[in-house]
């Protein structure tokens, strides 16, 4: 059995059974029970295009390794209709204390050796540790105890410097993330081809032009034929 999983892990790892060696698929979607606050059962799609979906309860994994999850038996693998709800459904949905402060947004959710929910991620790096029966996960929210902002830990060190003490860490973290996203944004200049400096040309004088064609006119013309004399009878 496993000790301390992120959620988002499971998914796209292979999943095989132990009796038969056969590659059922790959993990899908993590279901949760929304009131038991842990892991219901994983959704596996068979591989190629267009493959069946099965529905493989968390009773029935054995263990799960770096990267395939091992069932007993094919037959665990069944045509089901999953139960409770997915990460990927919960994922975004704020996080709210009872005494009416937002906490963040949901991103991961990690579980203990059981398939408890014990841990939350939230938005901007934090983390906050869970009692699954003070834990209310609603339609739209998730409900934590009043108090609970005062667990919120964040996982990055704060910056420190004159800029953060002048306008807080979050703010200053947050503006370095936009500039970032904007650099990275902006399009490359292309390379200028290197170009060979054209070469001089001589130019001739309008004069020379005009006196070179009109000796081209002259020559060009046909000499005139004397007129002959008309003989007299």
């Amino acid at each position: 059995m496993i000790m301390w999983r992120r959620l988002h892990e499971i998914q796209g790892m292979q999943v095989v059974s132990l009796e038969e060696g056969r590659i059922m698929g790959s993990a899908l979607k993590v279901y949760l029970s929304s009131t038991q606050k842990a892991v219901s059962g994983i959704q596996v799609r068979e591989s190629g295009l267009g493959g069946d979906e099965s529905w493989v309860d968390i009773r029935d994994v054995d263990k799960i390794g770096e990267h395939v999850v091992f069932i007993a038996r094919a037959a665990n693998c069944k045509a089901k209709h999953p139960v409770g709800r997915s990460l990927k459904d919960l994922m975004g949905m704020p996080v709210l204390s009872k005494d009416g402060r937002l906490l963040g947004s949901l991103v991961d959710v990690e579980v203990d050796e059981h398939w408890r929910v014990v841990e939350l991620s939230l938005s901007e790096n934090r983390l906050i540790g869970i009692q699954p029966e003070h834990a209310v996960f609603g339609a739209d929210s998730i409900l934590l105890e009043a108090g609970a902002a005062d667990k919120v830990r964040s996982t990055v060190k704060p910056k420190t410097g004159f800029l953060a003490r002048l306008f807080g860490s979050e703010a200053i973290q947050e503006t370095a993330d936009i500039i970032s996203r904007a650099e990275h944004a902006q399009p490359r200049r292309p390379v200028e081809a290197k170009t060979r400096p054209a070469k001089k040309t001589s130019r001739k004088k309008p004069a020379q032009k005009a006196t070179k064609k009109a000796a081209k006119k002259t020559s060009k013309k046909p000499a005139k034929k004397p007129a002959k004399k008309s003989a007299k009878k």
